[in-house]
């Protein structure tokens, strides 16, 4: 693991992901990951993809097709330690999700977010960004405001920004 310090030290920079966490995923994935084609590739392989099987309106089973594998056993421990982490993206995000799906569902969905983000760090060697807690509630502000002007327009209105003072 001394040869791959600085790979080391971006994966450790994802929060919830200590030291031993960086060199468990190192070992189990490797440090080039030639073999998979995209982040979605590695995040089937991890058995870490959301089930959604649906054929002329009938719901199938949504379950994950690899129960047992080591990568996915950390990246759920991972998951389980960022969703902890106050004024994350993760976190706020699991708490979205959570509402709708339940805790066991919305925490492989973020822990399937966590491994795009290290097959972007170990296979394009780029460095972590955090977006913050508030990240969701800016993009969805900055929709419905689109969505407002987009209305409006369609009804023969200009919206004019006015700035309190």
């Amino acid at each position: 693991m001394q040869a791959r310090q600085d790979l080391l030290n971006r994966v450790d920079e994802v929060p919830g992901i200590s030291e031993l966490s960086a060199q468990y995923v190192l070992s189990e994935l490797g440090p080039e990951l030639d073999t998979f084609p995209s982040s979605a590739a590695l995040a089937s392989w991890a058995g870490l993809c959301p089930g959604n099987n649906e054929s002329a309106g009938k719901r199938k089973s949504g379950r994950s097709p690899v129960t047992k594998h080591h990568l996915k056993s950390i990246m759920i421990e991972i998951a389980w330690a960022v969703v902890k982490m106050k004024g994350s993206y993760y976190c706020d995000k699991y708490w979205r999700l959570r509402y709708r799906l339940g805790p066991k569902k919305a925490i492989i969905a973020i822990a399937h977010r966590i491994i795009k983000a290290l097959y972007a760090i170990i296979k394009y060697g780029e460095r972590y960004k955090e977006l913050g807690e508030n990240y969701l509630s800016q993009r969805s502000n900055i929709n419905k405001l689109a969505t407002i002007r987009r209305e409006a327009r369609a009804l023969g209105y200009d919206l004019i920004e006015i700035t309190a003072e």
